[in-house]
C-alpha cells in the first residue's frame, strides 16, 4: 500500500501542474477564436441555436484532441507547454483555413442551419485529428 501512497504523492503535483497548463491554453484557445469569429457563438448557442451549438461543439473536441496528443509525446511541463501552444496556433489557423474555404458558413450558422454546421465541424474535426496524429507521429 505505501509504494502506491507514495507514488500519488510523488505524481499528483505533476498531474495537477499538466492539468492546469493544458487547461490555460485549451480556454486561451476557446477565447481567441470566439474573438476572430465574426458572431457570437456562446450567445446563438444560449439562444438556443443548434447550428451554433454543433460549431461549437466540434470547437471544443478539436481544440482539445491536438492538446491530448501533447500530453501523450510529453517529456516535461516545458515540453507540453511550447507543444500544447504550437497545437493551439496550428489549430486556429487550420479552423480559420476551413472557414475561409466555406466562405459564409457564418451566417447559415447565424440562420440556424444545420447542414452547413454539421459539415463544417467535420471538417475541423477531421484537421483536429490529423494534426493529433502528427503530434504523437
Amino acid at each position: 500500500m505505501q509504494p502506491a501512497l507514495d507514488s500519488l504523492a510523488n505524481g499528483l503535483p505533476i498531474l495537477i501542474f499538466y492539468l492546469v497548463v493544458v487547461t490555460l491554453i485549451f480556454i486561451a484557445g476557446l477565447v481567441i477564436y470566439t474573438r476572430l469569429t465574426p458572431h457570437k457563438e456562446l450567445k446563438l448557442v444560449q439562444e438556443g441555436n443548434m447550428a451554433a451549438a454543433i460549431h461549437f461543439s466540434a470547437l471544443i473536441i478539436g481544440l482539445t484532441l491536438p492538446l491530448a496528443a501533447c500530453l501523450v509525446n510529453r517529456f516535461s511541463l516545458f515540453d507540453v507547454a511550447i507543444w500544447g501552444t504550437t497545437s493551439l496556433f496550428l489549430q486556429l489557423f487550420l479552423f480559420r483555413l476551413t472557414d475561409a474555404i466555406f466562405k459564409g458558413m457564418p451566417n447559415r450558422i447565424i440562420n440556424n442551419e444545420t447542414a452547413p454546421a454539421l459539415v463544417l465541424a467535420a471538417f475541423k474535426l477531421a484537421g483536429s485529428i490529423i494534426l493529433a496524429l502528427a503530434i504523437v507521429g
